[in-house]
């Protein structure tokens, strides 16, 4: 996100894109080359998990690269795992992490923030249930407001140090069940393409890929990069299945851990966009990330 008002800093973010759009057009090659003649549901369900594993090798090493690390970033968090006794914390108060006041971000964390609040209503802590394909259900991630300590001569908050709200991943084995459901309704899509009926504009087929990216939101496995992984593979998924290049909205990541199910599904229904043709004159109707070359434009759907 773009956290300052700084039109240089966001042509950096810019050149960003463009190297997940790259990652993109090879984890592409690389899910086509494990897709040919995968004939079962577990095989195509390993080749979008090869493919989410190419990407996030990618990720860690454009993090030792260090072009694209954020300042005091350690590269080995990007390979390092949550693991089963961890859960990441992210800070949804703007405030907080030197975001400037009238920013991108601290405009999309103002809302969060809100809708974080309003859901929790008058509980400090709210826990997010995800609903799976098969109406089972499993608990992501958790909503937890944190007041800060309190001045005795004024009952508020010490200057500089607000009121918290905040996401924790969920659990471990949670984790692992929803980052398995994604790949596996994704192998459903790829399941349809074999058979000739994939079509974008079928309302089922989307849905089935707006939950794909719902359970892989939920499902974050690495302590750094996560976002840049899931938009990613997400591009390189999508292309593959429907033959067309996303555009995904800004912010897939927090409004998962934010909006709940209902509400992702709202924003992915209102802002997912295909990215135009190569052919096609037409702008975007919102251009957040660089889109993944489709792979009928590269013979073999190998990378360039």
């Amino acid at each position: 996100m773009k956290t300052g008002n700084n039109p240089a800093a966001w042509d950096q973010l810019g050149g960003f894109a463009a190297v997940q759009a790259a990652e993109a057009n090879a984890a592409l090659g690389v899910l086509a080359q494990r897709l040919e003649g995968a004939g079962s549901q577990a095989e195509r369900v390993a080749a979008f998990e090869a493919a989410y594993r190419h990407v996030a090798e990618w990720r860690y090493q454009v993090a030792v690269e260090g072009q694209w690390t954020r300042p005091n970033a350690d590269a080995d968090d990007v390979r390092a795992t949550i693991g089963e006794d961890g859960y990441m914390r992210y800070r949804l108060s703007p405030g907080t992490g030197n975001r400037e006041p009238g920013s991108p971000a601290w405009k999309l964390l103002s809302e969060l923030e809100q809708v974080a609040l309003e859901r929790m209503g008058r509980d400090p802590h709210f826990q997010n249930v995800v609903t799976l394909r098969d109406g089972t259900t499993v608990n992501g991630n958790q909503l937890h407001y944190v007041p800060a300590p309190r001045n005795p001569a004024t009952g508020g908050p010490y200057l500089g140090n607000p009121d918290q709200v905040v996401t924790q991943t969920a659990a471990y084995a949670d984790r692992e069940v929803l980052r398995r459901a994604s790949f596996e309704a994704l192998a459903e899509l790829e399941g349809a393409r074999a058979a000739g009926t994939a079509d974008v504009r079928d309302p089922a087929q989307r849905q089935a890929f707006v939950d794909a990216a719902y359970f892989l939101v939920q499902g974050p496995e690495f302590k750094r990069g996560s976002d840049a992984i899931m938009r990613t593979f997400l591009a390189t998924a999508h292309t593959r299945v429907f033959d067309a290049a996303p555009v995904l909205p800004q912010a897939i990541d927090l409004d998962g851990m934010v909006r709940g199910q209902e509400g992702f599904n709202r924003v992915m229904h209102e802002q997912l966009r295909l990215a135009p043709s190569p052919t096609s004159n037409e702008p975007t109707a919102a251009t957040t990330t660089e889109r993944a070359t489709p792979t009928r434009t590269r013979p073999g759907g190998l990378a360039r």
